[in-house]
């Protein structure tokens, strides 16, 4: 048969087509009787269209060839490749709103500032070690409160920095990360650091508070936690306020001691314990010296007679309990001096004009202000406190001329004209 013009590019195109489903089978493997059965009718519907379509079927063919051909090299038919296709699609414009949720990265939390630190957890003190091993030296130790930084993490040990010690402690007795954090707010101190000049130290965190007094750039002060605006510190004894604008604030956490650190803090405690011992036993020399040289130089004081007192049975109980108080363990000497002391200065008038106002003058007699007298007054003077105050009012005066009296061991000989040594007690003038 012989074929026109027209029937040669039919038959051209269905061999075209044939070919390029022969390459598609060779190249997959995978093309099912679903796919060849809509080539062929792709075929069928290729023969059927008009002439002015035939060439651009040619031309998709050829395309499709060169893909099988050359995958990595076929472009597409806008004159980009494949990938470059695929690469834009996923870079389309978006709305505003996707475009928004497509740039919008996940929040992440800030790295705990504890999270290559550690705590240690015991009750005494844990050794830290040259090397990871239970039998190597120890090179330092931490006490309760101590932590520091962690250089690498093992499964049973941990090598670690604090202070001036490097070395390894066992895992089982630290804490790391939030536990560390946990602890270091449980066990460490707050150190407050003065930032600028004259900043108000106020009664309470408030700027309407009163204020105790101005604190200097660069004063350091123990903290006792925030209140608002304000944290708290220990100020003279008080409870006090410091804007937290204005100040530094420091968590300290105990260090790690060295063995020779520990060494030399155990030479200077017992290099200062026996500078203390000595200086004890040359200030209880000093005061054995000086006694002994005040006994010498005390003066032998006659006792005299004078006219007895007209006092009420009231006022006698008053002073044999105001001696009780003030002299219940000297000899009968020191009680009578005691009594003698009251009724003389009844007589100067100095100190009031009735027994009750001598006694109780302010500052004189210490035990009416300590409620020793008034434990007396209820409980009752023993017996030689009574005699001692009767005799007395009798008019018997062992010291006549003394109207002050002290316990030894606060007496200043040099402060006193005249004085006489009684058991241990000195009366003087």
């Amino acid at each position: 048969m012989k074929l026109n013009g027209k029937g040669i590019a039919i038959l051209a195109g269905t061999c075209i087509m044939a070919l390029i489903a022969l390459i598609i089978v060779g190249v997959s493997g995978a093309v099912t009787t679903t796919n060849d059965t809509d080539n062929v009718m792709s075929m069928n519907g290729t023969i059927n269209e008009a002439d002015n379509n035939i060439s651009a079927d040619v031309a998709a063919a050829e395309q499709i060839l060169l893909r099988f051909k050359n995958p990595g090299e076929t472009q597409s038919g806008n004159g980009e490749s494949a990938a470059e296709t695929e690469d834009v699609k996923e870079t389309e414009p978006q709305s505003s709103e996707a475009a928004t949720e497509a740039v919008t990265e996940p929040e992440t939390e800030e790295p705990s500032p504890y999270a290559n630190k550690f705590m240690v957890n015991v009750t005494e003190y844990l050794n830290i070690r040259a090397e990871a091993s239970q039998d190597s030296q120890v090179v330092g130790k931490l006490y309760p409160g101590s932590g520091g930084d962690v250089l690498e993490r093992g499964a049973e040990w941990t090598k670690i920095s604090s202070g001036s010690v490097e070395g390894y402690v066992a895992n089982q007795y630290i804490v790391f990360g939030a536990e560390a954090e946990a602890k270091a707010n449980e066990v460490g101190k707050l150190k407050v650091t003065v930032l600028t000049d004259s900043l108000r130290i106020r009664k309470t965190p408030s700027t309407e508070s009163g204020i105790w007094e101005l604190a200097s750039e660069g004063e350091v002060f123990d903290g006792i936690g925030y209140d608002g605006e304000f944290i708290g510190i220990y100020y003279d004894g008080e409870i006090a306020f410091l804007s937290l604008d204005y100040v530094n604030v420091e968590l300290v956490i105990k260090k790690a001691i060295s063995i020779e650190e520990e060494q030399e803090q155990i030479r200077l405690a017992e290099e200062a314990k026996r500078a203390e011992e000595e200086e004890r036993l040359r200030k209880e020399q000093e005061a054995n010296e000086a006694m002994e040289r005040a006994a010498r130089e005390s003066q032998y004081v006659e006792t005299v007679k004078t006219s007895a007192y007209n006092i009420s049975e009231s006022d006698v109980y008053l002073l044999a309990c105001l001696v009780m108080a003030e002299a219940g363990y000297e000899p009968y000497e020191g009680k009578l001096a005691v009594a003698n002391v009251v009724l003389n200065r009844l007589s100067g008038g100095a100190y009031g004009s009735t027994m009750s106002d001598v006694i109780y003058a302010r500052g004189q007699f210490s035990v009416a202000a300590s409620g020793r007298l008034a434990t007396v007054l209820s409980q009752g003077p023993n017996s030689e406190s009574v005699r001692a105050a009767e005799e007395a009012i009798s008019g018997v005066n062992n010291v006549p001329n003394y109207a002050n009296f002290c316990a030894l061991y606060v007496a200043n000989y040099s402060r006193y004209n005249n004085y006489t040594i009684i058991g241990n007690q000195v009366f003087y003038n």
